[in-house]
């Protein structure tokens, strides 16, 4: 049979979230890529079932944000049982938008409908996903990546020729397999058995429903208003040793095991066994093959993490990937990916550990911990809350990376607006490089409409903010002018820069650089901009440089030493 032999600049591996929002935020950009997935059909299951506050943002840049919270729930109700009780009753509402986040909430939406919102973007922007195409080899040189990919359907092979290939294929990744890669972990001993299913007897107000007891767990949460539900469950070895699989059956019988056996199960649409594994990659990245997802760290569901921080990792991943192949940086931008990456998932695999331990292990002392302790404590809002932000990955950050640079020069300007020590301590205080960049409410600078920081941000570019201070000069407009077309002539389209003014009117004599008001100082206090101060968002959204006051200079000379320039400073 013949081969054929095609070309694109990234090969995705594996069309679940991860390789969907990589697609996607590099078609965005023009980088031609394929996405291709042994499976035959696009999966109808729940698996992880919630996009947390972070997610929402990445998906806001990418302009579904709308589509998900459409499709999903904010609006949360549970109900828990421990030691055969209700032990609380808990309505959640939505949380309004807080200062800085405009997307508080974890949204609840079955993963197979995430996929959908995501695929529908990727159609938008000219993309597809391949179904039944199964990479079988890798081979790599220093020019490229040949993938050998199988149609299931026909047996018929073609080599696809890459410069990059991205394995977003899962915890069992052939990509990871095929270039040699190890990851290393380890399986917790519970076991346990989830699905979707129609339930009948539940009330249909939208509650979730949760057992802690003796006999393990079990927990029931609605996937939409048609009454399908997904159910999950630990199991334990009988007395010989065996494990009871997934099933109708048992399903049923431990909702009669736990007072429940009104209720009715059927239909079930998927049925899984799994035992929980620890793990991650030793790397991130061998040569011109990357991973991402679940094909770089796998844990625990606890805490609703996996899915989103495979996002996250695309998301970090695709503009690095762009800048490499328009000849804006070297590879050794890729080699951040790894080192921006692998803590955050380290500190995931710490933290769902740890609450895989404290909500599902039989220990006796754990389960007096959870009953007595851990659960009485869910009434406090104050301890809801704290959880809810602990999980959200809006405290996710790179401090101390390669990409974090900061300069505080203390350079008096001579028109007074050089910071003064207080100004400079609540600097010091404000989103340091490296830490997500906040959002915030702004005007126009042309006819003073409402927008957001976020607006500014959205896009495939960088983002200079250079904040003006109260103590607004002629000559302070002059020199952060003068900035902005300092780092403009350097980064090209690749910045789009911003002077914050501070009240409700546009200064003069600042005709080619754009403006945003900030009347209620909303934005000058989420950046700790009590005098002049110059911020670098990244494409991200992460803060890739901060200086007081905004001088060119050290920003040009942090950018130069992993880009590119147009210009030299």
């Amino acid at each position: 049979m013949t081969t054929v032999t095609t070309d694109t600049d990234v090969l995705v591996v594996g069309a679940g979230p991860t390789g969907l929002t990589l697609a996607c935020d590099l078609r965005r950009r023009g980088v031609d890529c394929r996405v291709v997935d042994r499976a035959a059909t696009h999966h109808t299951r729940s698996r992880g079932k919630g996009l947390q506050p972070r997610s929402l943002e990445v998906f806001d840049d990418l302009g579904i944000a709308g589509a998900a919270l459409a499709a999903g729930r904010t609006h949360h109700h549970v109900r828990l049982y421990s030691g055969g009780r209700l032990a609380l009753d808990l309505d959640l509402p939505a949380r309004p938008p807080q200062p800085g986040v405009p997307y508080p909430n974890l949204v609840v939406l079955p993963q197979w409908r995430t996929e959908q919102v995501l695929r529908d973007r990727l159609a938008a922007l000219g993309g597809t996903v391949e179904l039944g195409r199964e990479l079988v080899g890798i081979d790599q040189d220093a020019d490229g990546v040949t993938g050998t990919v199988v149609d299931s359907t026909t047996g018929a092979p073609e080599e696809i020729r890459a410069a990059f290939v991205v394995g977003s294929d899962g915890g069992s990744s052939r990509v990871r397999t095929l270039t040699g890669i190890a990851m290393r972990g380890a399986s917790h001993e519970e076991h346990f058995v989830l699905g979707d299913v129609r339930i009948e007897g539940l009330p249909a107000d939208g509650s979730s429903f949760a057992w802690f007891d003796d006999d393990g767990y079990l927990a029931a949460d609605p996937l939409d208003g048609s009454g399908t539900w997904q159910v999950q469950a630990s199991v334990r070895p009988d007395a010989s040793g065996n494990l009871e699989t997934a099933s109708l059956e048992l399903f049923q019988r431990l909702f009669a095991e736990r007072g429940f056996g009104h209720v009715r199960l059927h239909d079930a649409t998927w049925l899984s066994d799994f035992s929980p594994r620890v793990a991650i990659v030793d790397r991130y990245r061998a040569g011109r093959v990357l991973l991402a997802g679940d094909a770089a760290h796998v844990h625990s569901p606890a805490g609703g993490q996996g899915m989103n921080t495979g996002i996250q990792d695309a998301y970090n991943l695709g503009w690095k990937l762009d800048a490499v192949l328009r000849g804006r940086a070297g590879h050794a931008l890729l080699d951040t990916y790894q080192e921006e990456r692998m803590p955050v998932a380290r500190a995931v695999l710490t933290s769902s550990d740890l609450g895989h331990s404290a909500f599902f292990s039989p220990h006796p002392a754990m389960t007096f911990l959870r009953n007595r302790v851990l659960v009485p404590a869910l009434r406090l809002a104050v301890v809801r809350n704290r959880l809810l932000d602990g999980v959200a990955e809006l405290r996710v950050g790179y401090r101390g990376c390669s990409l974090a640079g900061e300069a505080a020069t203390g350079e008096h300007t001579g028109d007074g607006e050089a910071a003064g020590v207080v100004d400079a301590v609540r600097f010091r205080h404000g989103p340091r490089a490296g830490d997500r960049a906040p959002d915030a409410e702004v005007r126009s600078g042309g006819n003073g409409a409402p927008t957001r920081l976020f607006d500014l941000f959205r896009g495939t570019h960088s983002t200079l903010l250079l904040f003006d201070g109260p103590a607004a000069t002629d000559a302070g407009y002059r020199r952060m002018a003068a900035t902005a077309r300092r780092v403009r002539a350097a980064l090209g389209d690749d910045v789009r820069a911003w002077i914050v003014v501070p009240g409700d009117r546009r200064p003069e004599h600042l005709d080619d650089v754009d403006v945003v008001l900030d009347p209620d100082r909303d934005a000058h206090q989420r950046y700790a901009a009590a005098a002049e101060s110059l911020y670098l968002v990244r494409p991200d959204g992460y803060v890739a440089f901060r200086s007081q006051p905004a001088t060119a200079q050290p920003v040009l000379d942090h950018l130069g030493s992993m880009f590119r320039l147009y210009a030299p400073a």
